[in-house]
């Protein structure tokens, strides 16, 4: 999981709210925002976030993503209050709405997927309606980088083993789900451990020290950017 700074609200939405309501509450995420503003949210949370889901570091895009509520839409939906409306509580996530649960991908060109087909079994899809605040690290505060531990198998664990919220947390979203393990382990072995070549102990130090925090010049973040980084880091310390 990789620390999120969020930005203001897009002006576009600031504008709408003014326009509509001139108020927050009453507004409701799905019913009252037009597609446009909701584009604009999105494209907004990917910018902010380098193009990497939330929970998982999946690469993502417009497609391959939704919006996201920190704290479900369901319960604040309940409450009445549609707080839901509030940018600091969207992120953007893996996968979007033609997700191929039988090939685990999203596919263009698929229909949205019924209600009741298959859904991503980590990540966002896992987590369901689940939220409890005391128990739930997300990509906004400030130290969940440093609450999860990787390996160059590419499983996770709470770095401190009395962390329950970090447990919890990876246990709600499934992140030591096969799939996304052998995602990682991919990943850390085309950074970490090429075939065609061998780094030797600075190219691993680079990385170490922030290589792949660094946005490209689309602004995008490597894919696990911070779980390779984080295992780099442990490799740096064996060779120290």
């Amino acid at each position: 999981m990789k620390y999120i700074e969020k930005a203001q609200e897009p002006e576009t939405l600031r504008s709408w709210f003014d326009n509509q309501y001139g108020k927050r509450l009453g507004c409701d995420y799905y019913d009252d925002f037009h597609g446009d503003i909701k584009r604009e949210v999105k494209d907004s949370l990917l910018r902010e976030q380098g193009f990497i889901c939330c929970y998982t570091g999946i690469l993502i895009d417009a497609n391959t993503s939704h919006v996201e509520h920190l704290k479900p839409y369901s319960i604040y939906r309940d409450q009445k209050n549609y707080e839901d409306v509030n940018y600091f509580n969207l992120v953007a996530a893996y996968p979007g709405s033609n997700y191929d649960a039988q090939n685990d991908e999203v596919n263009p060109v698929r229909k949205k997927r019924k209600k009741n087909s298959h859904k991503c079994p980590f990540g966002a899809h896992a987590r369901d309606n689940w939220y409890e605040p005391h128990n739930f690290v997300t990509p906004l505060h400030r130290d969940c980088e440093t609450r999860f531990k990787f390996y160059d198998s590419g499983k996770v664990e709470a770095t401190n083993h009395q962390d329950s919220a970090a447990q919890k947390t990876i246990e709600k979203l499934v992140l030591n789900h096969q799939r996304l393990i052998d995602l990682r382990r991919i990943a850390i072995d085309e950074a970490l451990f090429p075939l065609d070549i061998e780094l030797d102990a600075s190219d691993i130090q680079k990385i170490a020290n922030g290589l792949y925090s660094q946005k490209d010049a689309e602004g995008k973040f490597p894919q696990f950017c911070f779980v390779i980084e984080q295992v780099a880091k442990q490799h740096d310390l064996d060779v120290l």
